[in-house]
């Protein structure tokens, strides 16, 4: 099976998991974010480039099944994150859990932040949560181990291909 196909088929598990399953587990009003942790683990295997296309369509796709009031917010977030991601690919070394972790933990922040900043700017009603640290750091936390699951897993997937 090529790589496309390969990739196409994760974004959409990933999605699919993420809106079944994950989006019902809250952590002190913060969740998981399987599309977040995929697309890093992309950024950090393939590059920036293919970080982008992985976190816009799966960012995309997980707008549309939302249903919420904007569609386009996660797909800005997760591009940028695959991208920044992706930079640090020829600067760090990515096999390093430690880079794993700390990619995953600020990229976390990061989607927060992005997210509540163009929502904040797009919609003039809407209310910013009250900002939970405890919750913030636990799911940056949370993620970062994540990423190190799905990184290797996805290794193992895209083996032997450049």
């Amino acid at each position: 099976m090529n790589r496309e196909i390969k990739t196409i088929l994760l974004v959409l598990c990933s999605v699919i998991i993420q809106t079944s399953i994950i989006a019902h587990l809250s952590f002190f009003g913060s969740k998981l974010s399987l599309p977040l942790t995929f697309t890093i683990s992309i950024a950090l295997l393939k590059g920036s480039f293919h970080g982008e296309l992985v976190g816009f369509f799966s960012g995309l796709l997980c707008d549309l099944s939302s249903g919420g009031p904007s569609i386009g917010v996660q797909p800005i977030s997760l591009t940028l994150i695959g991208y920044f991601v992706g930079l640090m690919r020829k600067r760090f070394y990515s096999e390093s859990m430690v880079t794993q972790l700390i990619s995953g933990f600020f990229a976390t922040i990061f989607d927060k932040l992005v997210t509540m900043a163009i929502l904040g700017g797009l919609l003039s009603s809407y209310a910013f949560p009250h900002f939970r640290i405890l919750g913030l750091l636990l799911i940056a936390i949370f993620n970062s181990i994540l990423t190190i699951i799905v990184y290797r897993f996805s290794a193992r997937i895209y083996k032997g291909e450049n």
